[in-house]
C-alpha cells in the first residue's frame, strides 16, 4: 500500500470515529412518573399505558406498593416521548410459569376439542373498574414535556 492510500485510509478512519454511524436510535425520552389511587389508596400491580395522541410512541408503566409509576417507551424506565397520550390502567393479576430450557413435554391428556376458557390460558378480569381500561373511555389523559418534571398523577373512582 503506498503512502497516499495509506493516508486517506487514515482520513476516513478519524471523520467516522468523530461523525459516527447514524443519528440516535430511538425518539428522545423523558422521565415521566406519578401515582395511581383508587378511591385515594394506591394501587399496587397496575400497569399504566401511554397510547399516543400523534406521531409520538407508546409507554408503559407498572406501580408499586405506593402505586407510583415510571414509564418506558424503548428500554426499562427511559421515560415516555413528547407528546399528548391517552392513557389506561388495569391490573390483572401476576400469573407465574413454570418452564424448562427444553420446553413442556408433549402430553397427550393435555389435548381436547374443546376451546380454552380465559382463566385456563392464564388470563383473568381486571380488577379495576372497566372503564379504565379502554383508551376511548378512561378520560384518562397525559402531556409529556421536554425535561424531567413529568409528573401524572390518576386518581381513579370506584363509583
Amino acid at each position: 500500500m503506498n503512502k497516499r492510500s495509506l493516508c486517506f485510509l487514515v482520513s476516513l478512519l478519524v471523520v467516522f470515529s468523530f461523525t459516527g454511524c447514524g443519528g440516535p436510535k430511538y425518539p428522545p425520552t423523558f422521565k415521566t412518573t406519578g401515582t395511581v389511587t383508587l378511591d385515594g389508596k394506591p394501587i399496587e400491580g397496575a400497569t399504566v399505558s401511554f397510547y399516543p395522541d400523534g406521531t409520538n410512541k407508546p409507554a408503559n408503566g407498572e406501580t408499586d406498593s405506593s402505586g407510583q409509576y415510571l414509564m418506558s417507551s424503548f428500554n426499562k424506565n427511559d421515560g415516555a416521548t413528547v407528546g399528548a397520550f391517552r392513557v389506561t390502567v388495569q391490573k390483572q393479576p401476576k400469573v407465574e410459569y413454570e418452564s424448562t430450557p427444553e420446553g413442556t413435554p408433549y402430553d397427550p391428556s393435555m389435548e381436547s376439542s374443546e376451546p380454552q376458557s380465559l382463566k385456563d390460558m392464564g388470563q383473568s378480569e381486571n380488577s379495576l373498574p372497566k372503564m379504565y381500561a379502554d383508551p376511548e373511555t378512561s378520560g384518562l389523559t397525559a402531556t409529556v414535556v421536554k425535561g424531567d418534571s413529568n409528573v401524572v398523577n390518576f386518581e381513579l373512582s370506584s363509583k
